[in-house]
């Protein structure tokens, strides 16, 4: 079976233990028997669509990999996965009280998954809107900019909880 991925993906495969698979550019997914791929990509190949804007959507995704696949999953990396869930939701509580504004879905997610607040009607009030870096500039003092594919690390793991502590410095000094 050819399975590929795209770069964003593919430490999840490599820690399914998935020996044989190919990374290619998200404009490259083709001729092969499956993709795993993030949700901006819509190939017209068999696909498995799969999330990694948080601890919890990389934890659900290499358990659907290991079930689909057949394969073990590092279990190593499982631990730190759920260590950093459990690290995350002892959080959540001090979290629920600043009100946020987001732009981007996959920002939405790793902001609920923090425990935040997010405010989606523009009549109601905020302390912080936060955006991926692609977006146009609001120009307002309470404007967070977030780091997506550039200047982040390629680890997944390593992604994320740059972004959760990037965003908790950001958002907690309101506390």
């Amino acid at each position: 079976m050819k399975v590929i991925t795209t770069p964003m993906c593919a430490q999840l495969l490599e820690e399914s233990n998935i020996e044989e698979f190919d990374v290619v550019k998200p404009n490259d997914v083709k001729d092969a028997d499956i993709a795993i791929i993030i949700s901006e990509t819509n190939p017209d190949i068999p696909h498995l669509v799969i999330r990694l804007n948080t601890y919890e959507q990389v934890l659900t995704n290499a358990r659907l990999i290991e079930s689909l696949f057949n394969t073990e999953y590092n279990q190593e990396y499982i631990e730190k996965i759920e260590s950093l869930i459990e690290a995350n939701n002892n959080k959540k509580e001090n979290r629920s009280n600043i009100k946020v504004k987001v732009t981007g879905n996959f920002l939405k997610d790793t902001i609920s998954a923090m425990g935040y607040t997010i405010v989606d009607d523009d009549t109601e009030e905020y302390d912080y809107i936060i955006m991926p870096d692609y977006k146009p500039r609001t120009n307002q003092d309470n404007e967070i900019i977030v780091s997506t594919h550039k200047s982040v690390p390629k680890g997944i793991i390593e992604r994320l909880t740059q972004r959760y502590k990037y965003l908790e410095s950001k958002l907690c000094m309101k506390q």
